[in-house]
């Protein structure tokens, strides 16, 4: 699913290089290129499938070590 989503991407950001290009030829006034990379919609696909991929142990253990802090914060008060 991951790869299938990436090919996605891929395909969007090739038809936004060639309406950059298009947009150019057609003499446009103002155009920002940051608006068509989707460096940031990488990210969020990469985030997504780690937080699936991540072990249960890994999260309970953080879970008590969160219990732990929160408790001697409240001792030292």
């Amino acid at each position: 699913m991951e790869g299938l989503e990436y090919k996605q991407l891929a395909e969007r950001e090739s038809l936004s290089e060639l309406s950059l290009k298009l947009r150019y030829t057609l003499n446009a006034k103002k155009v920002d290129v940051g608006k068509l990379k989707y460096d940031k919609h990488r990210l969020t696909i990469k985030r997504s499938y780690q937080k699936a991929s991540r072990s249960q142990a890994d999260s309970d253990s953080s879970i008590v070590e969160r219990i732990q802090m929160l408790n001697n914060h409240f001792q030292n008060r």
